[in-house]
């Protein structure tokens, strides 16, 4: 599979919240602001970045070799968190000015269940250390993508005449699955079409 092809599939064609239904984080949706989206997804980025080239080491180089591969799950779930755990102490003592949202961590950031997802998809393909490292990041890019789009149309939404009905829950609903309808564009055969094959 070439760069583009990675990149567009794990960001767009198979998104992780979109398509795969991972992620959903309402804590985001709930405060509804797009410093803590972007915050997020700074954050999501990274941390799948890290956590997939994590994953591609110890199957590769551990889990596989000694017949482990059983014990995937467990072993990525700690490997997800301690990295999260990990980063946020990085953050804290490189960045002087860094101060977490309240309520911001990036332990309970790993915890999200698109991080353990892409890990395993990852330890589960043939990728290369390089490949998963490009479909980390492009996860972690189309994640950020998704909810800086829904809290941009829930802040939009918040301005407009909306029957009292449809307000809150049912609007996010109907939001979310317009957004996964548009996102239906990147299929396959786009992906097909782009790459020329």
């Amino acid at each position: 599979m070439s760069w583009v092809a990675i990149i567009v599939t794990f960001a767009l064609v198979d998104n992780a919240i979109l398509a795969r239904l991972l992620g959903v984080c309402p804590d985001i949706t709930e405060q509804g602001r797009m410093k803590g989206a972007v915050q997020i997804g700074i954050a999501m980025t990274i941390l799948m970045t890290v956590s997939s080239i994590g994953a591609w080491a110890v199957e590769d180089f551990i889990l596989a070799p000694l017949g482990l591969s059983f014990l995937q799950t467990p072993l990525f779930l700690f490997l997800v968190l301690g990295v999260g755990f990990l980063l946020e102490l990085l953050a804290t003592r490189v960045i002087p000015g860094f101060a977490p949202a309240p309520g911001f961590s990036m332990a309970e950031v790993g915890i999200n269940s698109a991080s353990l997802g892409i890990v395993l998809v990852v330890a589960r393909s043939d990728m290369t250390g390089a490949e998963s490292l490009v479909a980390g990041f492009a996860t972690g890019v189309g994640y950020f993508l998704v909810t800086a789009m829904m809290i941009a149309i829930r802040e939009r939404l918040e301005v407009e005449q909306v029957p009292r009905f449809l307000r809150g829950f049912p609007l996010h609903l109907i939001s979310a699955g317009l957004l996964a309808y548009a996102f239906m564009a990147f299929d396959r055969a786009f992906l097909a079409r782009i790459l020329g094959s």
